[in-house]
This record gives structure tokens, sequence and C-alpha cells, in this order.
């Protein structure tokens, strides 16, 4: 299965660097229904058209990025827009309190405005011209945490990235790709039809210099390489090989209940909440653990649109929730009962291990040992 971007904001709907991923292969986080409401053109990417449209998620806490790709997940993401023309930016209400969209320059001159909205799901489009003093965009009501930067780019001056991205056997592969900051799949990018499985992740709008590129997927070795833009659209090649790990040194058993997860075995964390689990560096061990709540999320939690497809296992670094970087993320269970074995290297980076659609079932990771 698939994870996102490694140093990425946190949202409930691209939480941990990116979009949620389900079954063996990534496939794109749960898209709120009321995007499917959208009459907009949301292309994978934007160089073939003459300005942009982003989507955006307004709650209280934050503006969160929906489309493009690049945006996806990300809290007060910037808004990169093409200079000169017109650029469209639809904002959904996603908890129902008072919110807009506004535009603003450095002195904090009101450029663009949208109406008011205070119910959830209702939305607004705004379409402008991008001109130079065009700083940031933030939210009336709520100023202080509802606010993005505004980037200007010229798109003669910007290329492409296309990513191809193979397993062992030269097949096409879907594996979740970052560079940098922007994080997308390998087949999102290129809007396959049903019947196609292209494997590619494209990024767009890229401006000569040099990024890091990030590619992987769970139960397989990551890809890192540093890819130059000098004047040019590039292609490259990514081959994917599957993790050789050895049988666990050692399994624990957790059940995930609300909020929390309770330890089951070995006996030193049985009964424990959100139990710290112990690791050798380098060594294989094996989570078993069981969804005892099914699909529950608070109601509400997140309103309007539909939820995450239930609960998984992830195992990240950092003590931010702002900032995880995460190693191992498992398919989704959505059924109460149904259980599930997750097999990982301990690496002396993990900290944590939690459930993607329960941000406080939290626990600590403490790994011993050099990794030599």
């Amino acid at each position: 299965m698939s994870q996102e971007r490694t140093t990425d904001e946190l949202s409930r709907r691209g939480v941990l660097k990116g979009t949620a991923a389900a079954g063996t292969a990534a496939v794109a986080g749960s898209t709120p229904g009321y995007l499917e409401q959208l009459d907009e053109p949301r292309p994978a990417i934007q160089n073939d058209v003459e300005g942009r449209t982003f989507i955006l998620e307004g709650i209280v806490s934050g503006w969160i990025g929906l489309e493009p790709d690049e945006i996806d997940g990300a809290t007060g993401p910037p808004l990169r827009l093409v200079e000169g023309v017109e650029n469209t930016v639809v904002w959904i209400n996603g908890d129902g309190a008072n919110h807009n969209f506004m535009i603003e320059d450095e002195d904090g001159d009101i450029l663009e405005a949208t109406e008011f909205t205070d119910e959830a799901g209702e939305f607004e489009e705004l379409t402008f011209t991008a001109e130079p003093e065009m700083e940031e965009y933030y939210c009336d009501p709520h100023p202080a945490q509802m606010r993005g930067p505004v980037e200007l780019i010229d798109p003669e001056e910007t290329h492409e990235l296309e990513v191809l991205v193979e397993d062992e056997d030269g097949d096409p592969f879907e594996a979740e790709v970052y560079l940098d900051d922007r994080h997308t799949f390998s087949n999102i990018a290129s809007r396959p039809g049903p019947d196609e499985d292209i494997g590619i992740a494209r990024f767009d709008l890229l401006e000569d210099g040099e990024y890091s590129l990030e590619v992987w997927t769970y139960g397989h070795e990551r890809v890192t390489e540093e890819v130059t833009i000098d004047g040019d659209d590039e292609e490259l090649t990514v081959a994917m090989s599957q993790l050789e790990t050895e049988d666990p040194v050692e399994t624990f058993e957790l059940v995930l209940e609300e909020d929390a997860w309770r330890g089951v075995e070995p006996e030193e964390i049985a009964d424990e909440t959100n139990p710290t689990l112990e690791l050798e560096a380098d060594e294989t061990y094996a989570v078993e653990w069981e969804n005892a709540i099914g699909r529950r999320l608070d109601e509400g939690e997140m309103e309007p649109g539909e939820q995450l497809p239930g609960h998984n296992f992830v195992v990240a670094e950092g003590d931010d929730s702002d900032e995880w970087n995460t190693h191992v993320r498992s398919p989704f269970l959505d059924e109460d009962g149904e259980s599930q074995t997750v097999e990982f290297v301990a690496k002396e980076e993990m900290s944590v291990y939690l459930d993607q659609s329960q941000l406080e079932a939290v626990g600590e990771i403490t790994v011993s040992g050099d990794g030599s």
C-alpha cells in the first residue's frame, strides 16, 4: 500500500503527508461528496491551460488544500497562480462556521473577496487575474489561522517532470511520489481510464533548479534521487523493488478502540492504553491488530463529505502532528472485528504509531541500537 508526503501538513483528508490509500495499491483518498457537485475543470496538470484552478476546504483551524494534487492535504498551501491571466479558486465551507475567501497585498489592502457563507457544504467560486501585488489569502473572520501565501509564476519559464514508476518486472506500478513539498500518486496525475494502468506521476509548472524526488509504497524499498530541471521538460523512470524482510523477532498484538490502542500481547503491554513498542534497529517486527470500532468517526468530524475508508496502522517519525514523516501505512479496515498483520523493519527514526482516522490514537515507539 502507499505512502504520502514525507514532510507535509496534516488534515483529516490528507493526513500524514498525503492522501489515504486502501488495499495493496494506492488510491485517492475519499474525495468529499461535495466535490462531485462542482462543475469545474480539475486537470491533473495545468501547463496546458491558461490559468489555474484551486479547490480548498475552509475550516476554523485553517484552509485545507484539495486540488490540484500538489496541495492535496496541505494546510494553508501556497497558491501558485499564473501571472497576468485569470485563475480560479473554489472553496467549500467544511465546518459550518462563518467564512469567506480574500486576497490582500503586502499593505493588507483587500484585492479580491468572495461572499460569506456559514453553511457546511456550500461553496463559493472566485475568478480573478493574478497580479504582482497579491501577497496572501485569508478568511476575514479567522485571519490568523485561515491564511496562506500567494505565489506568481510565469508558465513560459516553467517545465514539467514526468515520472514513470515500474515494478521489478517493468510493469506500471502505483506508488506515492514526492517532489520536495509536492505529492501525488503514479496514477492520479495521469488520470487513467478505468481500464488503463499508466503508472505515471506528473509535476507541472516547475522552475529551473534542483529537486529531491522520493518514490515509495508500503512493502517496497524507497527510491530517492536528485532531479535537475534546466530549461526543458524532463522524464525519468523509477523501478520499485520489494522489501526483503526476515521473520519477525517479535509480534505485538493491539486492539484499536475509540481514540486509543489497547495492548494485548506480549504480557508487558497487556491492557495498556497506547503502549510503548520497544524495538531494535534493523530487526523485523509484526503488529497484529484488530479493528474494534468498524468505520466510526465522531459525528461531524468529517462533515461535510465522506469519511476516510476505515482505520489503519501507521508508523511515523516526529512528535509534531503537523510534521509526521511516515514510514509505514497499512491498508484500511472498515469492519468491526476485522484484523490485519503489518510487518516492518525498525528504523532509528521511528517514534510513533497511530491510526490515520483517529489522530488521538497515538503510541510511542522506542528504537535502540545504531542500526549498524
